[in-house]
């Protein structure tokens, strides 16, 4: 498991939620999220992983902005039902119905961080456990068509932290992304809203 940054030691209780519904219920307590990742991907046809750094943003009850930063700056969008994705050459609007994985990679973080357990409950089969190190959750996905291509996510983490998601393929491809630096109850302003998202509108925060 990643080790927690001391900044998010300090932010963060210790000890692990005694529960499924104890994490969720601190999970939806939240301001907003702040995190730097790692993403490494282990491909079948691949002799070395691919890797990629940046930052994840969450703004309850839905908008969610992933800035990769490495090896290419590419910014992924979502706002609501609104999905968005700019590389540099320019910005265009996304149908992730085509791309099952990032579609389900994208849900997880939203319902996780809106601690919405129904939700999850509906879209998985979850197993929890919590001990001196932290928490970890297996999700199983209940829909068998989604099973084709997804075996399982796992989350692990400490307090309401996040420091890793893994990620299993039915076809034994794995992608692991670990989080540092979590800020779990972050205060959004105005000029981040509109650096983040790139608008100046900041009344679909939800809050």
């Amino acid at each position: 498991m990643a080790a927690a940054h001391p900044s998010t030691a300090s932010a963060e209780p210790d000890a692990a939620p005694p529960d499924l519904e104890s994490l969720m219920q601190g999970m939806a307590s939240t301001s907003g999220v702040v995190a730097e990742f790692r993403e490494v991907k282990q491909l079948a046809l691949l002799s070395e992983p691919l890797e990629s750094r940046g930052t994840l943003y969450f703004v309850p009850p839905g908008r969610l902005a992933r800035v990769t930063t490495a090896p290419a700056a590419t910014r992924l969008v979502i706002d609501g039902d609104h999905f968005s994705f700019d590389d540099g050459t320019g910005s265009q609007a996304m149908d992730l119905s085509g791309n099952p994985i990032a579609k389900e990679v994208v849900g997880n973080f939203i319902v996780l961080f809106n601690g919405d357990l129904d939700a999850l409950r509906d879209r998985y089969e979850p197993e929890f456990a919590a001990g001196n190190d932290g928490w970890s959750l297996a999700l199983t996905p209940r829909a068998k068509r989604l099973r084709t291509i997804i075996a399982r996510v796992t989350l692990e983490g400490r307090g309401r932290a996040l420091s890793r998601m893994t990620l299993l393929e039915a076809g034994g491809d794995t992608t692991t992304t670990h989080f540092e630096d979590v800020q779990s109850d972050h205060a959004f302003d105005d000029a981040e809203l509109a650096r983040i998202f790139g608008e100046s509108d900041t009344a679909s925060d939800g809050r």
